[in-house]
């Protein structure tokens, strides 16, 4: 479990990008295994591996194949995006435009950390121990694009029971798949289904349906939980 505090703002480029560079409101699963991939890796030279249908994917898609589950517990935020104004002279006259949505990005409501919840399964961490993956955390600097520079502020590991349930009420995201009621405000984004797509190129990649609490959600279905500390995170 890592606790992270924004600068202000992140921005999470919706893949893949045309000129309107649209970003996502809340942390989308893959970004946050970037995230801790990026600090876990760091001292590899490659960055970039093949598959094996030769096609390039991120060094990142090694962590997923460790994970169980990834959820993170965010809050309601304003997205914002500027409309750039043009000037140009054209025979002799000036001209103005506007051009399209260059880039957008999120400001929070409020001064409210990302909880992001890593779960591993040990028998596939290979050479990785648990000592490895907490100081991958601590050396967590962002979350996305350049902008999104975070600080950590605590992290914890502990070994958890997974069970069955058929109600849990939780404030990390999860999946809308096998959910059959939820109450509670949430946000909804469409994207990359981590566990069945590599960490590569998304351009066919299979979407899912993932909900952010913006508050605590009574959520009924056929679910498959991790009792973290207290909190509940639904797999």
């Amino acid at each position: 479990m890592v606790t992270l505090r924004s600068h202000g703002v992140i921005a999470l480029r919706i893949m893949p990008q045309s000129k309107m560079r649209l970003s996502f409101k809340h942390p989308p699963p893959t970004s946050l295994i970037g995230a801790l991939a990026y600090s876990l890796f760091s001292g590899e030279r490659r960055e970039v591996t093949l598959s094996e249908k030769d096609k390039p994917r991120s060094k990142a898609d090694e962590l997923r194949s460790m994970l169980l589950g990834v959820a993170v517990s965010s809050r309601e935020a304003l997205m914002y995006g500027p409309l750039f104004k043009i000037n140009r002279l054209y025979h002799g006259v000036v001209e103005s435009a506007v051009t399209s949505l260059p880039i957008t990005v999120t400001y929070s409501y409020t001064d409210h950390p990302y909880r992001v919840a890593y779960i591993f399964d040990e028998e596939r961490l290979a050479e990785y121990s648990r000592r490895d993956l907490e100081r991958a955390a601590w050396g967590i600097t962002r979350i996305g694009s350049r902008e999104s520079i975070v600080d950590v502020e605590d992290v914890k590991s502990v070994k958890l029971e997974i069970s069955k349930a058929s109600s849990a009420r939780t404030s990390f995201s999860y999946s809308l798949e096998n959910v059959k009621n939820v109450r509670g405000k949430y946000d909804v984004e469409f994207v990359v289904d981590w566990r069945r797509n590599e960490i590569s190129d998304y351009s066919r990649a299979e979407k899912i349906r993932l909900a952010y609490p913006l508050e605590e959600n009574e959520v009924e279905g056929d679910l498959t939980i991790a009792l973290i500390e207290g909190d509940v995170i639904i797999l």
